[in-house]
């Protein structure tokens, strides 16, 4: 059982919640103000031999940071939630907040306030609070639309298994290190996109939650391509009219972004066998 899927879907049901199922939340009245919210919890997604805690600290905020750009908004606040591994040391905290920092400094992100408490592991909740003009939103996909990513897709896949098994993986994986080189080609496309939303559990995953929301079928044209499982990917999914392919290829290029068209927005339903990503 999909428990995560299950307990969301029975918190949808208890008739309390609002605004569920996007990458952050459109505040009303005037939905320019986003908030997100993203959990990095040891042993579900990174054990302490993957990462240094400088690099959690870091890929902790920047996956709240992804689900901004996936909406097309820009972070300015952040609150932290932090459950510190007892074991740490200080040195090990002051590399934590050397990560988070380098963040903050690199999206111009000030921290304004949280709770922490120290426990058995290392957990990290971040809540996100930006802003935006045109927001995207996963909802708004018209029949015919074609779909395409960003970059390229199934590095954090491959790592994942290295790390399983052992090995060794380069600090510039995407896995280690997320990449938002699509940011701004994103913000110059918003006129021409319908719905999107960051590669986070698979593009497989996230196909079936835009059908599911917009009720129609986002029909890859080839579904059993490998990459298509991968998570952590932080590529952006989305779709637009088949008119507007040349002005986003134009985008593209000018922002040196890798630009794929995989499908075509049909009727039906999209029901993708996709892996569930976090249960290391």
């Amino acid at each position: 059982m999909d428990l995560e899927a299950y307990f969301l879907k029975t918190l949808q049901a208890s008739g309390v919640t609002w605004g569920l199922g996007d990458d952050g939340v459109l505040l009303p009245p005037f939905k320019r103000a986003v908030i997100a919210l993203d959990i990095f919890a040891q042993n579900v997604h990174f054990k302490p031999e993957w990462l240094s805690f400088e690099r959690v600290g870091y890929k902790a905020m920047v996956v709240n940071i992804s689900d901004m750009i996936a909406m097309n908004a820009t972070p300015t606040h952040a609150l932290l939630g932090v459950s510190l591994d007892q074991r740490m040391g200080k040195q090990d905290i002051r590399d934590l907040v050397a990560g988070m920092a380098r963040a903050c400094t690199e999206f111009k992100i000030s921290i304004i306030g949280g709770d922490t408490i120290v426990g058995d592991h290392l957990h990290l909740s971040v809540t996100m609070l930006g802003t935006t003009h045109r927001p995207l939103e996963r909802k708004g996909a018209r029949l015919g639309d074609l779909i395409a990513h960003t970059g390229t897709l199934g590095q954090s896949y491959k790592a994942l298994q290295t790390l399983l098994r052992g090995g060794k993986v380069s600090p510039k994986n995407k896995f280690i290190t997320p990449r938002f080189k699509h940011a701004r080609f994103i913000a110059s496309a918003r006129q021409f996109l319908h719905a999107g939303l960051d590669v986070s559990d698979g593009l497989l995953s996230e196909c079936n939650r835009l059908s599911q929301v917009n009720r129609l079928a986002f029909k890859l044209y080839q579904p059993r391509t490998r990459a298509y499982q991968s998570g952590e990917e932080y590529e952006m999914l989305f779709c637009f009219a088949p008119k507007h392919y040349l002005a986003l290829r134009v985008r593209a290029r000018a922002h040196r972004v890798r630009l794929s068209v995989v499908g075509k927005v049909c009727r039906g339903r999209s029901r993708y066998p996709a892996l569930v990503w976090h249960k290391n």
